[in-house]
């Protein structure tokens, strides 16, 4: 369960119950989520005079020039990640279109199989462990 979704139920057992306002506004100091601000867990790290960026999708550290950098701040992915992610991506919408085409067509099995396909690849991209720092890098740099 997460943060938003315990605050949640807690609104709406307090509602329920008729929580008095003094347990209310405890209940929102210790639970209510933080908008944003907070501060990097994996800040930029200077390593042999280089500053390296932490890659989401790869799970470490890459220099800068491997990164994807907007005013000087890394995006949070590398070139090779994002370019596998928006091949992914485009396949998924590719794949969204066919199904649509073939239930048009009748051909319920052929859709449903090809809207399952789409349905994984879903799962699987934004999922560290569909990444390969290695092969990733080996396909953008072909």
């Amino acid at each position: 369960m997460t943060k938003k979704q315990l605050w949640e139920e807690v609104q709406t057992l307090m509602v329920t119950h008729k929580a008095n306002k003094k347990l209310q506004e405890a209940m929102k100091e210790l639970l209510e989520p933080k908008q944003g601000g907070g501060s990097s867990q994996n800040p930029p790290q200077e390593i042999d005079g280089v500053m390296h960026y932490y890659c989401r999708f790869h799970e470490c550290y890459e220099p800068q020039e491997h990164m994807v950098m907007s005013k000087d701040k890394s995006k949070g992915y590398c070139k090779a990640s994002i370019s596998k992610w928006n091949k992914t991506n485009s396949h998924i919408k590719k794949l969204d279109s066919e199904v649509a085409n073939l239930v048009a067509d009748g051909n319920f099995e052929e859709a449903q199989a090809k809207a399952q396909n789409a349905k994984e690849l879903k799962s699987e991209l934004n999922d560290p462990k569909y990444y390969n720092f290695e092969e990733d890098w080996l396909v953008f740099n072909s």
